[in-house]
């Protein structure tokens, strides 16, 4: 009798995609040489098949090629655990009623990191509970330890061997400088005294929140200046060296404290309305908490356009500080002498600016039981988020990515010269 074709197919198919012990059948065999082949297209594609069948022989699994990895030659080291566990246990440890009582009488502000990541969560950013924990006890410490009127989570900022926890902070009573040796040359441009402009925050840093607190230095104009022509990821260590072009005037702590306060500058936003200026006309003015009865917080539809927030801080100029330095009287009457004048200075940026609309978005996101957060995105610093209720008259601030603007093209460093 005559076979049927299809079903004389359908055997030969069966019986070819029978598969050996370890899982491989002539159908499949075939089918990744087929493929292997016509994805390389060798010129002489019969010579090449054989070789191709012996290649793709190799890359199957087998029970042979499974290799466990080598047994450990030591035990674990118990000293790094039993450390570790001691810097965490001691910021559980309780403190005695008499330094209660001694802290009681400072007046010491510290913001609420867990209330703050509660509501900086509706932007999809924030710590895990166990470790919103560590960190809040942990700047607690950091706070009474060096005397800080104000302390709060700036953020963390991330790197390629470890991470940066950073705290904001301004002393209550300012610590007397250390006095360099030797005299310096005078820099072009001169820097901010401490509690002003770029420096009117002092920054901690930290890999662990179980770990000490480094202060990190002030920063200079050139700093700022030099920061804004590279890119370089963080590597956890303060001490590593910063290797680009254009070179860069310091080493890693120095860089990480020049691009916080470029992101604190642009990226920390406040309501309107919700602080005023305060100083005399001739005078630096001041952002002070508006106490005026006349105060009323804007609605949660009214925090949905970018008129309703604000730049808490000054912008910082080309030149790398937040003001113009001032003329010398010499440099006056060598301008009045003939000399050519120098450039005029930029136009300083001042505090509670309102934010550009094209550089954040803005997003509300209804809450059960409560009125709406507002939460708005940095589109210039990927990682910069700002949120708030008005009805609770509440907002923070926190940043949470690498420490780098959004670059709107390719990365075109200047070349080295001849």
């Amino acid at each position: 009798a005559q076979r049927d074709p299809a079903a004389m197919a359908e055997a030969a198919k069966a019986w070819l995609l029978q598969a050996n012990d370890t899982g491989v059948s002539v159908y499949g065999h075939l089918t990744e040489v087929l493929a292997h082949m016509l994805n390389t297209q060798p010129t002489d594609a019969v010579d090449a098949l054989e070789i191709t069948s012996h290649q793709v022989k190799q890359s199957y699994f087998t029970k042979d090629s499974a290799i466990p990895p080598p047994a450990p030659t030591a035990a674990p080291d118990a000293d790094s655990a039993t450390s570790w566990q001691q810097s965490n246990s001691a910021l559980l440890k309780a403190k005695a009623g008499d330094e209660e009582e001694e802290e009681a009488k400072e007046d010491l502000r510290i913001t609420n990191l867990l209330d703050d990541l509660a509501l900086i969560e509706w932007a999809g950013i924030g710590l895990s509970a166990e470790e919103a924990y560590r960190v809040h006890l942990s700047i607690y410490k950091l706070q009474q330890s060096k005397k800080l009127a104000t302390a709060r989570f700036f953020g963390k900022i991330l790197g390629t061997s470890a991470d940066y926890y950073i705290v904001e902070a301004k002393y209550l009573e300012e610590p007397e400088k250390e006095e360099e040796e030797g005299e310096a040359a005078a820099p072009p441009v001169p820097p901010e005294e401490r509690g002003t402009g770029c420096n009117t925050c002092v920054y901690f840093a930290t890999n662990d929140s179980a770990s000490p607190w480094v202060e990190l230095p002030d920063v200079t104009p050139a700093q700022v200046a030099a920061s804004r022509h590279i890119r370089k990821y963080f590597t956890g260590d303060l001490q590593a060296a910063v290797r680009a072009f254009p070179p860069f005037p310091g080493k890693e702590r120095e860089y990480l404290r020049a691009q916080i306060a470029r992101i604190a500058h642009d990226t920390v936003l406040c309501p309107k309305g919700k602080f005023v200026l305060e100083g005399e006309e001739d005078e630096p003015k001041t952002v002070v908490e508006n106490e005026s009865e006349e105060y009323t917080p804007l609605t949660g539809a009214e925090m949905s356009k970018p008129a309703s927030w604000c730049n808490f801080h000054k912008g910082i100029l080309d030149i790398g500080r937040c003001t113009n330095p001032p003329k010398d009287e010499e440099e006056e009457e060598e301008e009045g002498e003939g000399k050519p004048k120098s450039p005029e200075p930029e136009a300083e940026k001042e505090a509670l600016a309102p934010i550009a609309a094209a550089d954040w978005s803005l997003l509300v996101y209804p809450r059960m039981g409560g009125q709406a957060v507002t939460v708005a995105r940095s589109i210039r610093w990927p990682g910069a988020h700002a949120a708030a209720v008005m009805r609770e008259d509440k907002f923070c601030n926190l940043y949470m990515g690498y420490g780098h603007e959004r670059l709107f093209g390719g990365v075109a460093p200047p070349p080295p010269p001849p």
